[in-house]
């Protein structure tokens, strides 16, 4: 039996390499798809997008050059700061996150698709609350306790 530990640093293991393997199958990097995810439902600021991503404003910078080069997303001058950047998926962008996400959703769902669902609902409460409590960005979407 597993102590607490190694099991999550192994569930760790095996959801990074579910990601990752869905990220090359959309031509992704890991840091890209995570950059889409979050602005998967909403255009967000800079600074906002550095802060969900846990990344230096440089290398947020960088990261959403590279995308906006692929013609994934846009940046626009904030309607309400002139200073500040507002960045958005394009619609090709969009229909590529989206893609990308339902395929990890897939993916995540069928690893415990074969336990009782009164696991997968405790196994559920137990991620969220964990997540809730280290104030894990939404990253991939929100979480509600």
């Amino acid at each position: 039996m597993f102590t607490t530990p190694v099991a999550l640093v192994r569930l760790s293991y095996l959801v990074n390499s579910i990601y990752a393997d869905v990220c090359a199958r959309h031509g992704l990097s890991v840091a890209q798809a995570q950059l889409m995810c979050v602005l998967k439902d909403q255009s967000r600021g800079m600074g906002e997008i550095s802060a969900m991503l846990r990344l230096d404003k440089s290398s947020v910078t960088g990261l959403v050059e590279r995308v906006e080069r692929r013609g994934c997303l846009t940046r626009a001058m904030s309607a309400t700061d002139r200073r500040a950047i507002t960045v958005s998926l394009t619609p090709a962008g969009k229909e590529l996150t989206d893609a990308f996400y339902d395929e990890v959703s897939e993916r995540l769902t069928d690893l415990a698709a074969h336990a009782p669902a009164r696991d997968r609902d405790h196994l559920t409460r137990i991620a969220t609350l964990l997540v809730l409590d280290e104030n894990v960005p939404d990253v991939f979407g929100t979480v509600t306790p």
